[in-house]
Order: C-alpha cells, then sequence, then structure tokens
C-alpha cells in the first residue's frame, strides 16, 4: 500500500514536472482565488443575512415608535411595514392585519419580535401610544428581508465570477509577461549550443529584478566560456604549430634513415636528430600539462617555506650551468627569508626566470633575494640584447617569443615557461614583472608578502 502511495505521488510530481511554469503558477493563483472568493462569498451571506436583518428591524421600531409618539399621523400601510392599533386591553380599533399573522398576539413593549406561520415569516413590534391608553404595532413581512438578501446574493453571485475571470486572466498575462525574460534565456543558450557562438548575449530591457539578476549572472558565465573556448582555440593552433616542425625532422629522418643511409653512423645521426626532436616534443607536452593545471585553478595548500634555502639550492644548479657556458653567475641571497607558499612551485617560477636568462644572456647572470620589513623581491637579471617595448606586455602569453632581440633562431623555446611563471604568481597572489630594454639586458622579479604578514 505505502509502495503504490510513492509511486502514485512520484508519477503527480512527474506529471507536474511537464506542466509549463506559467501554467502551474497560474492554476495554484488561481485555487487561492478560488478558495478567497468562496470565503468571501460565506462571509458575505452571513454578513448580508445579519445587515438586513438589523437594518429592517431598527427601520420598523423607528417608524411604530413615530406613530407611537404623533397618532395623528397613524396611517395603515406605509412603506412595507403594516400598522395596527389595539386598545389598551388588546381590542383592534384599526389599521391593517397582514394575512397570515395573527392579531391576537399579547402586546409587548421593548424589542421587534419575530413570528412564523408555515411559510409566512414576519418581525413584529409594540409600543404604548404617548398619553394614551392605545397601542401601536407595526408588522413587517421578512419575505421581503429575505428577497434583498437573495437579490443582493445573486448580485454577488454574478459579479463575484467576472471578478474571478478578471483576475484570472490579468494575473495569466502578469506571470506570462514576468516570465518572458526565462524564455529568452532558454533561446540564448539553445542558439548558443546549436551555432556553438559563444559571443552571444541575453538581450533584456532594463530591469533589476531576480529573472535580470540571473540573466546578468548568465552572460557572465558566458563571458567565462568565451574566454575559455578562445583560449582552448588558441591553445589547439599554438600547440598544432609548435608541434608541426619537430614532427616534420622526425618524419623526414625516418624517411632518410630508412631510405638512404648506407651505414651505421649515417643511421646514428638520423636517430640523435629524432631523439632531440622527441624531446622537445615531450618537454612541450609536460609544459603544456602543467600550464593546464595551473590555468585550471587547483587550490593550494599554503604552507611556510623558506625562499632563501630555495633560491640557494637553485644558485647552485645555475652556477655550474652558467660555467659550463662561459657565464660569470652573480649570486645575493638574503638569509632566512620565509613566505607562505607552495615550495615546489615557487621554485619552478624561479627556475624559469633563471633559465630564460641562461638562454639569453651574454656574460652574466645576477640572482637577487632582499626582504624589507614587509616583503622580499626576487630578480633575475641579464645582460642580453633585452627586449623591446612591442614585446614586453606579450612575454607572459603562451607560446609566445619575441623576434630578433631575444635571439629566438639561437635560442628556440616553447614559449611557455613565462606563461607557467606568470600562473604560479597568480595562484600565489605575486607581483611580478620585468624591467627591459632592446639592447640592455632585462631583469624579471616577483615580489612575495612575508609570512608574518599573512594567516598561517
Amino acid at each position: 500500500m505505502l509502495l503504490r502511495i510513492k509511486r502514485t505521488l512520484a508519477n503527480i510530481s512527474i506529471t507536474a514536472a511537464n506542466i509549463p511554469i506559467t501554467a502551474r503558477v497560474t492554476l495554484w493563483y488561481s485555487f487561492f482565488i478560488m478558495a478567497i472568493v468562496a470565503a468571501l462569498i460565506a462571509i458575505s451571506a452571513v454578513v448580508a443575512d445579519e445587515i438586513f436583518e438589523d437594518v429592517s428591524q431598527k427601520k420598523l421600531a423607528k417608524s411604530v415608535t413615530k406613530i407611537a409618539n404623533n397618532t395623528e399621523e397613524f396611517e395603515p400601510y406605509d412603506d412595507g411595514i403594516f400598522f395596527i392599533k389595539y386598545s389598551d386591553n388588546g381590542e383592534l380599533l384599526g389599521g391593517l392585519v397582514p394575512k397570515n399573522f395573527d392579531g391576537t398576539l399579547e402586546m409587548d413593549s421593548g424589542e421587534v419580535r419575530y413570528y412564523e406561520n408555515g411559510e409566512n415569516r414576519f418581525y413584529y413590534y409594540d409600543i404604548a401610544a404617548k398619553g394614551k391608553k392605545v397601542w401601536i404595532r407595526g408588522v413587517i413581512n421578512a419575505e421581503r428581508f429575505f428577497k434583498k438578501e437573495g437579490l443582493f446574493l445573486l448580485a454577488l453571485g454574478v459579479f463575484v465570477p467576472v471578478l474571478f475571470a478578471f483576475v484570472l486572466y490579468g494575473g495569466y498575462k502578469t506571470i506570462k509577461n514576468a516570465l518572458k525574460p526565462v524564455a529568452t534565456i532558454s533561446e540564448t543558450a539553445l542558439d548558443i549550443g546549436k551555432s556553438r557562438d559563444f559571443s552571444k548575449r541575453i538581450e533584456l530591457p532594463a530591469g533589476k529584478d531576480e529573472l535580470h539578476a540571473l540573466a546578468s549572472v548568465f552572460n557572465k558565465m558566458l563571458d567565462s566560456l568565451e574566454k575559455v573556448y578562445q583560449s582552448e582555440k588558441q591553445l589547439t593552433s599554438d600547440v598544432s604549430h609548435e608541434l608541426r616542425t619537430p614532427l616534420s625532422i622526425i618524419i623526414a629522418e625516418s624517411d632518410y634513415a630508412a631510405s638512404y643511409a648506407q651505414n651505421l653512423d649515417e643511421a646514428k645521426e638520423s636517430l640523435e636528430v629524432i631523439s632531440r626532436q622527441s624531446r622537445k616534443i615531450t618537454l612541450l607536452i609536460d609544459q603544456i600539462l602543467e600550464l593546464s593545471r595551473l590555468e585550471s585553478g587547483r587550490n593550494l595548500t599554503l604552507k611556510r617555506i623558506n625562499l632563501s634555502d630555495i633560491l640557494q639550492n637553485l644558485a647552485t644548479d645555475y652556477e655550474k650551468l652558467a660555467s659550463a657556458k662561459g657565464v660569470k653567475f652573480i649570486c645575493e641571497i638574503a638569509t632566512d627569508v620565509e613566505i607562505l607558499g607552495d615550495g615546489l612551485m615557487i621554485s619552478r617560477l624561479a627556475d624559469n626566470f633563471l633559465s630564460n636568462a641562461l638562454k639569453f644572456t651574454a656574460n652574466k647572470i645576477e640572482l637577487g633575494l632582499s626582504a624589507t620589513k614587509t616583503h622580499a623581491l626576487l630578480s633575475v637579471k641579464d645582460d642580453g640584447n633585452g627586449i623591446s617595448q612591442k614585446d614586453i606586455e606579450l612575454i607572459w602569453n603562451k607560446f609566445y617569443q619575441a623576434e630578433g632581440s631575444r635571439n629566438k633562431s639561437l635560442n628556440a623555446g616553447s614559449g611557455l615557461g613565462l606563461a607557467i611563471a606568470a600562473n604560479i604568481a597568480k595562484i600565489h597572489g605575486l607581483k611580478l614583472g620585468v624591467k627591459s630594454e632592446a639592447g640592455a639586458g632585462s631583469e624579471f622579479w616577483a615580489e612575495f608578502d612575508l609570512v608574518n604578514l599573512k594567516q598561517v
């Protein structure tokens, strides 16, 4: 039984979900309006009964009292009221007794009384005439009152449905117009899904309600999606471009070795080229994956790390690499500089600065770490050809390599190192920059907050 009830409720929920929101809201709206109208009709009937009864009785008492105070104005019938004159001992003296009313009822002054004879109903009121041994009785047919009440309820019964229909139609149109932005949002979303055009936006007239706020949020989401989409498109294009050359070389060398190599030495030369280009492709893929992880916004757990120790370890390695290249390596690192961050990422940032300097320097590299009371500054200088002003804002972009000034032909890289450094800085909230002029060398720098200024 319980299972059957659950299934029934589930079916009702599914059915309700298939009904348009406008119709659902209108149905609920109509239900409550009907409930309110029914309550109003019931209350009106009770109130009308009380009102008409009270008004009729007051009118009866007032009219009888008026005649009793001035018997000269006595008339047997006036404005729906029958007037009867009695002696002090109950003898009928004049007036009109309504049909089916008992004219022998005992006199009793003070309140309006009710008399019923079959289907005939009356209200009557007695009062002694002022200064005379005469009683004046007023009788009113209660059917008049009930007829008035019936006409009132009939009018109410006609008016209320008309009012309900008007309110229902007005509510439906209001709800439909209010939900128009939802239809616009849906149409735009479907259009974007079909066309893959993420530049489209939801166009709504000015407004500050919840649906306009939703549209605004939706447009902001589309802004983000468009950026991601364009970025992915550009990445695909750039990766294809970067892989094309080494793959072409690998194919050419493979074909040569297979077709023209006469001996082992010639084959070895081709294999060395293939190996070198393969490693280049591997490095490129690793850097792309690393960059992708960084751009995905990975959540970091910041730890207290010794920046001085990280840089000192890198300096040891690069001093040997510089020496092998005939380059002077100068290192000035402040001791015990502590920051909050990911040690591996910070090391990667500094490594990219140093590897970049080693590629493009002429005679020397300078690694420096200085500290104030609040900040630490990492800097890497080289005395290479420098970077032109038109390139200086672009070097942080993926796959960008400056022409000429940075000896691209001699120091071919992937163009991803500085992009990786920029993303590491962004994740850590670091300030990053470069000072350079064409022909005057370059200085890359990163500014860190000291650990005592951050929450640990």
